[in-house]
């Protein structure tokens, strides 16, 4: 019984690293500069950073090249956007969602397959 016991822990090494050389890896794209943008009808802005979460390397560069299409689609999104639409988590994680539909069609657009953007983080966001 403990023969099969140490049979087993001996393949389970070699299995997980099977699967995790399957897998592809994640991946961070830095939108820097910041995003800076003047709100609609307002004379207030917005600051935010962004990262996009990707799979696999081969992803991050070719999201990478399509950087400024994207940069100038979000701009436009983000100009769009009153104070009113920024004030509560709800109407933030509505920014976010349209935010990663938005470079999911840009992506479509630019012919890079969109399914390997996996997210879109906002790592610091400020209005004033």
């Amino acid at each position: 019984m403990h023969i099969f016991l140490l049979l087993g822990l001996l393949f389970l090494p070699s299995y997980v690293a099977a699967e995790d050389e399957e897998s592809e890896p994640i991946e961070y794209v830095d939108m820097r500069p910041d995003f800076i943008v003047n709100l609609s009808g307002s004379k207030n802005h917005m600051r935010a950073s962004l990262q996009l979460m990707v799979s696999g390397a081969d992803a991050k560069e070719n999201i990478t090249k399509h950087l400024p299409a994207i940069r100038h689609s979000l701009l436009l999104k983000f100009g769009d956007l009153t104070m009113e639409q920024l004030q509560s988590m709800e109407q933030r994680k509505k920014v976010h969602a349209d935010a990663l539909e938005l470079i999911k069609e840009v992506l479509k657009t630019c012919s890079v397959d969109e399914t390997k953007l996996l997210d879109v983080f906002f790592t610091e966001f400020l209005v004033q």
